[in-house]
């Protein structure tokens, strides 16, 4: 009976009715907005980072690899569950997980510009380890944020996906309205040598990026407080709903099968007939086309698969590498506009095939065909760095900054297109879907930082070196 009241309850809160408060869903917005806040903020940082880092033009690489690693959190966690589970409590480690956000933003505004020696050699040493400590956040909140909203009506569950949408958009449109001051200058300087030599001047943006990762910060404290109130006020637990899922199962099939059983029945369809199992649970003979999911081929699931790896490859490590190498012969604003567009292209992408979802598969395959038109573009203006075509032009930059945001937003839009069609082979589906991007991801980044750091494939530019 508790079962039932529980399925009825979640029933209930599926609409908007007077049982849903809006308050509880401003604050789940809020606190999904912590999700991938600070990583997102890092990585659109990089047009000024790049200008001072010792890494240069290969400082995207080496963040690209640090964020793969991070993904240490999310298994450790898996394990922590496997073995000692009731240890500490969901709420502890995400709160422990948001503060480390909220702690390593706030040491980011005052580190990100030293540098320490690591084997002889001058690297951003804070901006690595500050790097894998917000990008825990990021990968650990996966397995943290959602389940913990699984405590409440799927309504709730929405409104947190608007905000870890959210989460790319904030910083993207802060950095643009922070700019990059433009393209440097070359002054001319005399040397220790007494040689005048010209160096390049780079402009100051609107405010500073220690001035852009505290508000960074405030937004990661305002998410912070947003999961306390959520967690604690009365009004939010009201709104809780106390899964059982292992008890809960055959309960709710029940009820959902005589749901939509009743229904049929309403409309004159009778060729589905609940019958009772050797289990006792209500099982159907035939399904009908309107609760039927399609089916996926062998052949076809393999295909998918394969290409979310490649597609993870390039889009979740190798393109992140190569990005600098690719806009920055174009200019500061080239690379600026292309990675904040780019960010921004990503959540929208997702909200536009809320609309128009792809449901053949032909369309995945003919879109990844366009992707792989528009990758091989960038790539190769990467690799003709420092002279790509139309290097001086303004049909350059647009061109550059054009491929590097429709790409960026048709690969979005094909991940979730992948995604909603596995997500039709149930839990397996999306765990193969969830590997193989791990996956890609990892062997792209893991490739390309070889490439770019080992390998003379990739040259950076210095306009002043060529007066």
């Amino acid at each position: 009976a508790h079962e039932v009241i529980i399925k009825q309850r979640e029933m209930q809160f599926s609409h908007w009715d007077q049982g849903r408060r809006f308050q509880v869903d401003v604050l789940a917005a809020l606190f999904g907005i912590s999700a991938w806040l600070s990583v997102n903020a890092m990585f659109t940082q990089l047009p000024l980072l790049v200008q001072t880092a010792p890494e240069g033009w290969n400082l995207p690489s080496y963040l690209s690899i640090i964020v793969q690693v991070a993904n240490i959190g999310p298994i450790l966690y898996s394990l922590s569950q496997m073995y000692c589970s009731k240890l500490i409590s969901d709420s502890k480690l995400i709160y422990a997980i948001l503060f480390l956000g909220c702690g390593s933003l706030v040491l980011l505004s005052f580190l990100y510009s030293q540098t320490w020696v690591i084997f002889g050699d001058l690297h951003s040493g804070p901006i690595f380890i500050l790097a894998f400590c917000i990008s825990l956040v990021g990968c650990t909140s996966s397995v943290l944020f959602i389940p913990f909203m699984n405590n409440y009506p799927e309504v709730y569950l929405i409104s947190y996906m608007i905000g870890e949408g959210l989460s790319g958009f904030v910083p993207s449109a802060l950095s643009l309205i922070q700019g990059i001051g433009g393209n440097p200058t070359c002054l001319n300087t005399t040397s220790d040598s007494g040689e005048i030599i010209f160096v390049p001047s780079q402009p100051n943006p609107m405010f500073s990026t220690k001035v852009f990762f505290f508000i960074m910060f405030g937004i990661m404290m305002l998410s912070t407080i947003s999961f306390f109130l959520l967690n604690n006020l009365p009004t939010c637990k009201k709104q809780k709903i106390n899964r059982k899922v292992k008890k809960c199962a055959t309960v709710e099939y029940a009820i959902d099968s005589e749901r939509r059983h009743s229904t049929e029945v309403e409309n004159g369809e009778t060729n589905k007939q609940p019958v009772e199992s050797n289990g006792g649970k209500h099982e159907s003979v035939k399904m009908t086309s309107q609760f039927t999911s399609p089916s996926i081929t062998p052949e076809l699931y393999t295909a998918l698969l394969v290409l979310q790896t490649i597609i993870s490859f390039f889009a979740n490590g190798a393109l992140h590498s190569i990005q600098s190498y690719s806009c920055l012969p174009y200019g500061n604003t080239a690379y600026h506009l292309a990675v904040n567009f780019g960010s921004i292209a990503n959540p929208l992408a997702c909200f536009i095939s809320y609309f128009l979802p792809v449901k053949a598969a032909k369309w995945i395959f003919s879109i990844s065909a366009v992707i792989s038109v528009f990758t091989t573009y960038l790539f190769t203006t990467a690799l003709m760095s420092p002279y790509p075509p139309l290097q001086h032009s303004a049909l350059g930059v647009f061109l550059n900054v054009f491929s590097w945001v429709t790409c960026i937003a048709l690969i979005s839009y094909t991940k979730l297109a992948i995604a909603s069609l596995l997500r039709h082979e149930g839990g397996r589906g999306l765990f193969w879907y969830g590997c193989v991007t791990q996956a890609g991801a990892a062997l792209g980044s893991a490739s390309m930082f070889y490439l770019v750091n080992f390998t003379h494939l990739f040259t950076s530019y210095d306009s002043c070196k060529m007066l």
